[in-house]
């Protein structure tokens, strides 16, 4: 998905996720899946808000797990340090799966030293935000994973008169590869380089236009993935109503390419090389009374390939949710969701996401809030790899992940949270099934 200038609704999407960024071929397992259930972080947030000075006034950041950013805009520096024990690092499907990849256990313990510096400067309409985040990650039993990550975000957001805005950024991250979807035992580190820039222009009052582009790459120096590289690029264009209610209504129109430049091109391989997309979404967040919103997105997307056009696909997308603020100290929160995305592998070439997911933040104190999160999930790998023959489906996984967490605000710079984590997945496909627990404490500071 593109990620640049598109606030409140979509927010600054950072990389080119889900269908574009994750779309890759990689044999005898899934390319890409639907967004993976992922547990509520410990690690103070690396990106800056859209609405930073606005952020930067409340008592705690826009995020529940995220630091203030203390009293005005400026420097800043995060620090924090996390232990934890994770059941089943690799996610395996038991521990016959462990003994044939020659390991002696299925968990390990783990720690992670975090450092970000950040800047922001405001002048004359326009803001600059630079970003900087080390990771520092160390294992018990598994240190063949030990492994430094740097992320670097640089962002301009201008404003030319009163009509026009948008922001120019560029990212780089590096990141371990999920063990949910990178079934192997061996460490796989990739760097994401992103480029993106966007322009909005105030047609009358509340109504927007505008043109999002993103262009990067996502490489592995270390080179255990050289088939998963991949190159991206895509175009949106947006028309946006911002009424004054706090309402935000947007249609967009997203065109994206990309290639997997190592992918063999004789005649005998399988994988396809280079693919073209295109979405078309509507989507909206209600206000509906104060504190309380409602959440629509509806639409289609297509993917078409050079080589196989049997592995063609289409399909549609659509959420609906409700953040419902029973009490001053209270929300609830539900999604309902339907996916169609890439995913190839030698039988299938698109996968179908049902998910259903509820939670709850409790603001117990000032200083104590918990949160806790259920998310159901059922996945059907449908479409044709290119052997000529479709069927409904050809695997199919469901999971469930609940999640709880506390935090608590020690002093104004300073805060410990505490997180529990479960989730179970069933596959028809043997080996793919696994479930895990874990187990986290992060002390944390900003300066």
């Amino acid at each position: 998905m593109l990620g640049a200038g598109m606030p409140a609704l979509a927010g600054d999407l950072p990389a080119l996720r889900a269908s574009i960024l994750l779309g890759e071929p990689r044999p005898a397992s899934p390319v890409f899946e639907s967004d993976e259930l992922e547990a509520l972080q410990l690690e103070p947030s690396r990106g800056l808000s859209a609405a930073s000075a606005a952020v930067a006034a409340e008592a705690r950041g826009s995020d529940p797990l995220d630091l203030p950013l203390a009293k005005g805009i400026g420097s800043r520096i995060r620090v924090s340090e996390t232990a934890g024990y994770d059941s089943n690092v690799f996610r395996l499907s038991g521990a016959a799966a462990a003994t044939a990849a020659g390991l002696a256990q299925m968990g390990d313990w783990y720690s992670t030293t975090r450092l970000g510096l950040g800047l922001e400067k405001s002048y004359a309409g326009q803001q600059l935000a630079l970003d900087y985040d080390l990771s520092l990650a160390r294992y018990g039993a598994f240190d063949f994973l030990n492994h430094n990550a740097s992320t670097a975000v640089g962002r301009w957001r201008w404003t030319a008169g009163p009509n026009w805005k948008g922001e120019l950024s560029t990212e780089y991250r590096e990141a371990l590869d999920d063990f949910a979807y990178y079934r192997s035992s061996q460490r796989s580190l990739g760097v994401t380089r992103q480029n993106t820039g966007s322009a909005f222009y105030r047609v009358v009052p509340g109504w927007e236009v505008g043109v999002q582009a993103a262009q990067g790459n996502r490489r592995y120096p270390d080179g255990t993935r050289p088939s998963n590289e991949i190159d991206f690029a895509g175009v949106d264009t947006v028309l946006r109503y911002v009424p004054d209610s706090g309402a935000v209504v947007a249609i967009t129109r997203r065109k994206a390419r990309g290639q997997y430049p190592n992918l063999p091109t004789d005649a005998g391989a399988l994988a396809e090389k280079r693919f073209e997309q295109e979405e078309i979404f509507a989507e909206a967040s209600l206000p509906l009374r104060s504190g309380t919103r409602g959440l629509v997105r509806m639409g289609t997307i297509s993917r078409s390939y050079g080589r196989y056009p049997q592995n063609d696909f289409s399909g549609r997308n659509g959420l609906l949710g409700l953040e419902w603020q029973l009490t001053p100290r209270l929300q609830l929160n539900g999604t309902l969701r339907y996916d169609v995305e890439p995913a190839q592998d030698f039988v299938s070439s698109y996968v179908a996401t049902k998910r259903l997911a509820g939670g709850v933040v409790w603001d117990y104190s000032p200083k104590l809030r918990i949160e806790g999160r259920a998310e159901w999930r059922d996945a059907e790998y449908r479409g044709d790899p290119g052997f000529g023959a479709r069927v409904a489906a050809r695997r199919q996984d469901q999971g469930l992940l609940t999640s709880v967490a506390a935090t608590w605000q020690v002093t104004a710079h300073t805060r410990w949270v505490s997180s529990l984590t479960r989730e179970n997945r069933d596959s028809t496909e043997a080996g793919l099934s696994f479930n895990y627990w874990t187990l986290a404490g992060s002390l944390q500071w900003l300066f």
